[in-house]
């Protein structure tokens, strides 16, 4: 599989976001055609996702993209699960993108709905700013302080090796985390 496709994949999803950043009381409708290309960008990255991350150690692993029913989520983002865990319930490896497009913050994360108690780095306090925020509007999807090992990957994206190489140490941490 080309690292190039995960790089236009990635791309796409922040251009997409750029052209329609998140704003207060303004949600996106699923419905809308325009809303089209980024469904179809998200399962292009879901089936890439699937394709290299199949399994780890014999150890296979499903991979799940943000939805929404009626309107798209303010976070759009990608989770890698090993077997037993849930997007709302478990240890997992997550790709989020920034809520303006700027890229997306990438590691191995506790589930935002049900807390494992695990050390997470606090990116953001209150009301500060940060370079990629995946904070959404409501207590159950702000993400930002979720991540166990954070690392920021920056629009345009070139080159994926630094991205592949830390989805899969996320991966290795999520595994370790759940002693599998």
């Amino acid at each position: 599989m080309s690292s190039t496709e995960l790089t236009n994949y990635f791309n796409a999803i922040c251009e997409f976001r750029q052209l329609h950043p998140v704003q207060k009381n303004m949600p996106l409708r699923t419905n809308d055609p325009e809303m089209i290309s980024i469904g179809n960008a998200l399962n292009r990255l879901k089936i890439h996702l699937q394709q290299q991350y199949q399994e780890i150690n014999n150890i296979p692993l499903t991979i799940k993209v943000s939805r929404g029913i009626v309107n798209l989520p303010n976070v759009l983002y990608a989770c890698i699960l090993p077997p037993g865990q849930l997007v709302r319930n478990g240890i997992y490896t997550a790709l989020c993108f920034d809520v303006l497009g700027r890229g997306a913050l990438i590691g191995c994360v506790e589930s935002k709905v049900t807390s494992k108690g695990l050390t997470t780095v606090q990116r953001k306090n209150g009301h500060g700013l940060l370079s990629i925020d995946v904070d959404g509007g409501s207590e159950r999807t702000k993400y930002n302080n979720v991540f166990v090992n954070p690392k920021e990957f920056y629009y345009p994206l070139n080159n994926s090796a630094i991205l592949d190489k830390h989805i899969h140490e996320s991966i290795k941490v999520s595994l370790a985390l759940l002693n599998i």
